[in-house]
């Protein structure tokens, strides 16, 4: 039998987790944003203007399926904060161009990130930021070892 000792530190986390999207979703829902399309909007404003960005790179930075990655693509683009522009070479690939609109949140996003990120580390010291910061970054390594071992693996079978 497992004991709720053993799994109260993935719980933890999942609630956590929850608690910062919960948070984030309200503080973009006055620009009509979900937190991940937040997120997907943040990476594309942080890339070089001259970088192409396709679905495939959200899909990496994002932790997200394809699937999940392609809804969030379509609703930004019905907002108006990007368009698609499908490459002459080859027609099953789109880049990603961030709108005028688009670019307006860049402030926004920062600001809230700053905001998320305060809150997130309040009372801890400098000392303890810095470990948390290495243990968070330790952490997401370990899982990403076995995701990008089962999506490889996943690859492998089509």
């Amino acid at each position: 039998m497992i004991k709720q000792s053993q799994y109260k530190t993935a719980s933890k986390i999942v609630r956590l987790g929850n608690a910062i999207t919960w948070l984030r979703n309200i503080k973009m829902q006055e620009y009509e944003l979900t937190a991940t399309q937040s997120e997907a909007i943040r990476y594309i404003l942080k890339q070089p203007t001259d970088r192409e960005i396709t679905a495939k790179d959200l899909i990496g930075d994002l932790n997200l399926s394809q699937s999940t990655v392609a809804g969030i693509v379509k609703r930004l683009e019905a907002k108006g904060l990007i368009t698609r522009k499908t490459d002459e070479t080859d027609a099953r690939k789109n880049a990603i161009i961030i709108t005028e609109k688009g670019m307006e949140l860049e402030e926004v996003l920062r600001t809230n990130a700053v905001a998320t990120e305060e809150l997130l580390l309040k009372g801890l010291s400098d000392k303890e930021k810095t470990e948390f910061y290495r243990l968070l970054e330790k952490a997401f390594d370990n899982v990403n070892s076995v995701r990008f071992t089962q999506e490889g693996t996943n690859n492998d079978a089509e």
